[in-house]
């Protein structure tokens, strides 16, 4: 009640601290003079300094209720703007989100997502190969080779996973298409998070914003569209124009074979990071798709 005295413009406080003690001394003015019979024959005066006393509560009453209205309209103005821009900045935001992508709507995208899901679980689950530096060349060979054979299947079911819900390079693509949007993202962070504040409209939870300003940086760090090279022969090749190490040609062959699979199998743990990075990024859309409703 304070507050809302306070915001009021000193011109209409001023009217009510002059207005309302005056309308109290028209009115004790009115009954002592009935009680001392003052305006009997008085009816014009009666009538002036009644109408005056009735002014007196009547001018600030009118000022603090137009006052109210005003403010409550342009309130209510502000939220209408407010939730206009939300509503425009935010499916900006889920149009460049869906932007690579052949899905038309975050659901969409959601349900083809969780295949991709599934094929970096099978991916991630493939036993890892340990120790090779401490076994027999052939050991290493044929513990890798074991790793490939079990990768192939599963890299070819993520690749499959990914045509079917890219709708373009992903990859060629994403420096620029991450760069336009996060600049999306920071527009609704920086710009539209204070204007929601000040027209008392709901926002993101805390712990959301934090995570989707966290997510830039895993969002960059990997190529999701690159291939996990599971012809063996390549790492070895690719290994044999750098000059060894060691003289040692079986120390050497293990450090390219065991070189390879830490490549590939980065790989996969950096696929995981970036699309779990992603699925924040997803859970965020449709936190801010629900304030619309």
């Amino acid at each position: 009640m304070r507050r809302g005295w306070a915001s009021r413009p000193k011109v209409i406080r001023v009217v009510v601290y002059i207005c309302v003690p005056m309308g109290l001394f028209g009115i004790g003015v009115g009954i002592y003079g009935d009680h001392h019979r003052w305006w009997e024959h008085q009816s014009f005066l009666t009538n002036l300094i009644s109408s005056l006393t009735s002014v007196m509560f009547g001018i600030p009453t009118a000022l603090l209720l137009l006052g109210y209205l005003s403010n409550a309209q342009a309130e209510a103005l502000q939220k209408q703007q407010v939730r206009r821009r939300a509503r425009r900045d935010i499916d900006a935001f889920q149009q460049v989100l869906l932007r690579p992508f052949s899905a038309s709507d975050l659901a969409s995208l959601r349900i083809q997502k969780s295949d991709l899901d599934h094929a970096v679980t099978a991916l991630r689950a493939v036993p890892s190969v340990e120790g090779a530096h401490r076994r027999p060349l052939e050991e290493v060979r044929e513990a890798i080779t074991a790793w490939v054979d079990q990768v192939r299947p599963l890299e070819a079911d993520y690749q499959q996973a990914l045509a079917s819900m890219t709708s373009q390079a992903v990859g060629v693509h994403a420096s620029a298409w991450i760069e336009d949007l996060q600049a999306h993202w920071e527009e609704l962070d920086q710009g539209l998070r204070f204007q929601m504040s000040e027209a008392d409209q709901a926002w993101l939870t805390p712990v959301r914003a934090a995570e989707l300003r966290k997510v830039w940086v895993e969002l960059r760090s990997a190529n999701i569209v690159r291939r996990i090279e599971t012809d063996v022969t390549r790492w070895t090749a690719r290994s044999s124009s750098i000059e060894p190490a060691t003289t040692d040609e079986a120390a050497h062959r293990i450090a390219a074979l065991y070189g390879g699979y830490e490549r590939e199998h980065r790989l996969i743990h950096d696929r995981y990071k970036w699309w779990s990075a992603f699925g924040v990024l997803m859970d965020g859309a449709d936190e801010l798709a629900r304030l619309l409703r």
